[in-house]
């Protein structure tokens, strides 16, 4: 387990300082320097790459992360690099082709509301390209056990290249056209400082694909995997993002700016998830093949406690300071306020339910999760299409929440009837209590006046004052209930000033 505490610590740190800084400039800083449509236009290009790059990427990925643990000692690691970098390009090819002939359709669903983006409408091809091995090499990272470096790219520096474009906007260095072309030049930057990291750092090499493709008795099993994780990847990516490509298209790019503000607030409940699932996967995936199901529950039952402890713990805080929130944003975003209650909530449930798609993707029952994930998306496309004419925005949020939790839910009765077990307990209850606790006597402080006349700095303040109180009424109960001992054995180092000191491992984290 210190491997996974060592580059969780590590990556948890880069993500939430990635969030932060996100969230500072892209949700409350930006918003009052340019308008609502360019932030929605930005929005609009991420969403597409996320959404079309599942397709050339063909699952490849996956196969890799997979199969690694089987191939690592071996030259077939290389070659499978070889295989996917050319596979991949092949794919990219025949995506650009697509989307160059289905150019007219695509575009006639944005010119009415969202006329902004169709100049930059070609943009996406070299967006989804540097996606797509960004993607692999990431994976490749991951089975490395090494995904601080990855991250840090991904969460911060391509964050602060985007702040510092959008300023050079600002201040009309850049003109419009030059600041959207710029944007796909961060992209750029960032991935070909990881690929120097993968070929430098990590050793990454390729080679003799054909030798994959001859000497490989698994070859047949390994492609059908591929091919479910490309369906998979897909249903996930349309899921998660698919509310960013139809939203504008019904309300306009001005709502989608809107809506990704705290639609992203919502999100940062998610980050822990995201570092601490990266860094067990690999592992997970050894006890399942050594059969090691033991191994697997106590990681699912000790990650999944901590898990919803975080985000218990992050929704408290960030729903009790929702109105401070928003009073920092200009008054045409305050409609978003209600999509940040229903986002944070969707996602405070799906952590509730551990490694549940973990579980299954390494699991000889990855099939189920792959005929889950389409029933998801049949779903998530369904809703959007139903809700968003009916409920704007709302019916965004509401679509992504209820097809995230009814897939979260069919995947753990499925891991019930196959495994016997899964990863509440009744410290889940103690922690709800706690949560609700901390929202009601939170609710009942009053917005203080720290400073006269400053609106802005007394609301930075009563978030801050709010965070610290609401801290220590969540912490103090969550300690003597023993909820979680990574927590109190943290608690205890801190308390204790080895931390301080230097006078502890990182396993003890």
């Amino acid at each position: 387990m210190g491997i996974i505490k060592r580059q969780s610590l590590k990556t948890s740190i880069v993500n939430y300082a990635g969030v932060l800084i996100g969230v500072i400039f892209f949700n409350f800083i930006f918003p009052h320097l340019i308008s609502e449509e360019y932030l929605g236009l930005i929005g609009l290009l991420q969403n597409l790459m996320y959404i079309l790059v599942s397709l050339p990427a063909l699952g490849l990925a996956h196969v890799l992360l997979r199969y690694y643990s089987i191939w690592k000692d071996t030259d077939q690691v290389k070659r499978f690099n070889a295989f996917a970098m050319i596979m991949m390009g092949l794919g990219l090819l025949v995506f650009s082709l697509l989307y160059i002939v289905f150019k007219q359709p695509i575009i006639e669903n944005y010119k009415t509301h969202s006329s902004l983006f169709i100049p930059y409408y070609f943009l996406v091809i070299p967006l989804v390209i540097l996606q797509a091995y960004t993607q692999y090499f990431e994976i490749y990272g991951m089975v490395k056990l090494r995904v601080a470096v990855p991250a840090f790219l991904r969460e911060i520096v391509t964050r602060v290249l985007l702040i510092t474009l959008i300023y050079f906007f600002v201040y009309k260095l850049l003109n419009e056209q030059q600041f959207i072309y710029g944007f796909v030049g961060v992209y750029v930057v960032t991935f070909l400082i990881l690929l120097f990291y993968m070929i430098k750092g990590l050793q990454f090499k390729a080679s003799d694909a054909k030798k994959y493709l001859n000497d490989n008795k698994d070859l047949k099993s390994q492609l059908q995997y591929g091919g479910g994780m490309l369906l998979l990847m897909i249903s996930t990516n349309i899921h998660n993002f698919l509310d960013g490509i139809i939203l504008p298209a019904y309300l306009g790019l001005g709502a989608l700016g809107i809506y990704l503000r705290p639609l992203v607030l919502g999100q940062m409940i998610q980050v822990p998830y995201r570092a601490i699932s990266q860094i067990s996967l690999p592992i997970l995936r050894e006890a399942i093949v050594e059969n090691n199901m033991k191994k697997v529950y106590e990681l699912n039952n000790q990650i999944g406690i901590n898990l919803f402890l975080i985000g218990t713990f992050l929704f408290s805080l960030l729903i009790a300071n929702a109105d401070g929130i928003f009073s920092l944003l200009p008054t045409s975003y305050a409609v978003g306020k209600s999509v940040l209650y229903i986002v944070a909530a969707g996602r405070l449930l799906d952590m509730a339910f551990g490694l549940n798609s973990e579980i299954l993707n390494s699991s000889k029952y990855y099939n189920f999760i792959i005929a889950l994930s389409v029933l998801m998306m049949i779903m998530t496309v369904s809703l959007n299409m139903l809700l968003i004419p009916r409920m704007g925005m709302n019916g965004a949020a509401l679509a992504v929440s209820i097809s995230l939790i009814t897939f979260n839910i069919l995947k753990t009765i499925i891991i019930y009837l196959k495994y016997g077990f899964h990863c509440f307990s009744k410290h889940y209850l103690t922690l709800i209590f706690i949560s609700f606790l901390v929202i009601g006597i939170l609710y009942f402080i009053p917005f203080l006046q720290f400073v006269d006349h400053h609106m802005f700095l007394n609301a930075c303040l009563n978030i801050v004052f709010k965070g610290i109180i609401g801290s220590f009424i969540f912490l103090i109960p969550t300690y003597l209930f023993n909820v979680s001992p990574d927590l109190n054995d943290f608690i205890k180092l801190i308390l204790s000033g080895k931390i301080l000191k230097g006078g502890h491992k990182m396993d003890h984290l």
